[in-house]
């Protein structure tokens, strides 16, 4: 009797083959409950983390600002002539080699004074020659990688000189190819302190004084070029960037900062190109074609259908360089910085005109012959 009862235990002993998949079978329900759980626990702790990034970059652009008695934030990109090697001014173009963009400007504000001292700012931002300090221009931006520049959920951000970041360009005109190759729009829009080729008072007359006027009044950071050695190239244009006191829509109804993954992956962080470092809002250059005139082009802003996707997180996946939108890693909007200092998740689902008002500075402003924009409500986004 005891030998049968000792050979039922031995044989009872370890799982069935059907326990065993019962338990296989929670265990893989269990998973697929907590996996998404976890991924989506990990990706709000991005968003957070970038979030910061994006708060600590806008307090170093309103830390630039206040050390200049108009409060005027960088240009986000600035032009100029050169030294060569030996340390005499080279002749250059009408339009001036490209120096740097709004990052360097502000290396101090963002706690890297040891890379804003070792910066030659009499040679372009790619330049490969050592000067005194030791260090080139590309090696700094090569070897001294900025966290606080790159998106955590930028899948591209892990390259040298990495940018995730973009600040707000204003309206465009995109008249030209995208492609990091042919540039954007020529050279008549490399320090887009004007756009030839809009007609914002549709008074039949491209770039007159009105459409300057409103076009400074489309956006928030401009470029400029300097002439130093006062041979006339390249043609100097000043920084006409906005103030603080100039934002007439309100510092906290107008976007300063935005997030665009599809920027400079593999472009140095200090290219002033405005495809590289900047974004904007591509406006549809034939107003008369959709029956639009000066009351109410500038007020709506219809968007370019040639580049609908310039939205909000509309080309998550378009090529580097080539999409100077809004654009993010995350579900649902991207993080943005107000002028104000503020920073934000702005969704993605957020009304067209709404966002278009949020670029304008001073779209609110009345003008001499066009309908200024609506008020903007705290709660439209």
């Amino acid at each position: 009797m005891l030998r049968r009862t000792q050979k039922t235990a031995q044989r009872r002993r370890g799982f069935t083959l059907i326990e065993l998949l019962v338990v296989i079978s929670i265990i893989a329900v269990l998973m697929s409950l907590i996996l998404p759980a976890i991924q989506n626990a990990r990706s709000a702790a991005r968003r957070v983390q970038c979030l910061n990034r994006v708060r600590q970059i806008g307090l170093g652009l309103h830390a630039f600002a206040s050390k200049n008695k108009n409060a005027q934030f960088p240009s986000y990109g600035t032009w100029g002539d050169i030294h060569d090697n030996s340390g005499i001014w080279l002749n250059t173009n009408t339009t001036g080699r490209k120096l740097r963009n709004w990052v360097v400007d502000i290396l101090s504000e963002l706690d890297r004074r040891d890379l804003f001292d070792r910066w030659d700012f009499d040679r372009d931002h790619d330049s490969t020659f050592a000067g005194p300090s030791g260090y080139s221009n590309a090696q700094l931006i090569e070897e001294f990688k900025l966290n606080i520049l790159v998106c955590p959920s930028d899948e591209s951000g892990d390259q040298p000189g990495a940018l995730s970041y973009v600040v707000n360009a204003g309206y465009a005109n995109i008249d030209g190819s995208l492609s990091a190759a042919s540039g954007w729009a020529g050279s008549s829009n490399l320090h887009r302190d004007n756009d030839p080729d809009l007609d914002l008072n549709v008074n039949g007359t491209t770039n007159d004084d009105e459409d300057k006027l409103m076009f400074h009044r489309s956006g928030v950071m401009w470029g400029m070029a300097v002439d130093r050695n006062g041979d006339d190239r390249p043609t100097a244009y000043p920084n006409r960037s906005q103030t603080l006191n100039s934002i007439y829509d309100g510092t906290g109804n107008t976007i300063l900062l935005s997030e665009n993954t599809n920027a400079a992956s593999s472009q140095f962080w200090g290219d002033p190109s405005a495809r590289y470092c900047t974004f904007v809002y591509p406006l549809n250059p034939n107003p008369t074609s959709l029956g639009l005139t000066a009351t109410d082009y500038f007020a709506t802003a219809p968007l370019d259908p040639a580049h609908d996707y310039a939205r909000i997180n509309g080309s998550g996946a378009g090529p580097e360089g080539e999409r100077p939108f809004p654009n993010s890693g995350h579900s649902g909007g991207v993080n943005v910085v107000m002028c104000d200092g503020s920073a934000l998740f702005l969704s993605d689902q957020v009304d067209l005109q709404v966002y278009s008002r949020l670029v304008t500075p001073s779209g609110g402003k009345s003008l001499p012959t066009s309908q200024p924009q609506d008020i903007l409500s705290s709660n439209d986004f």
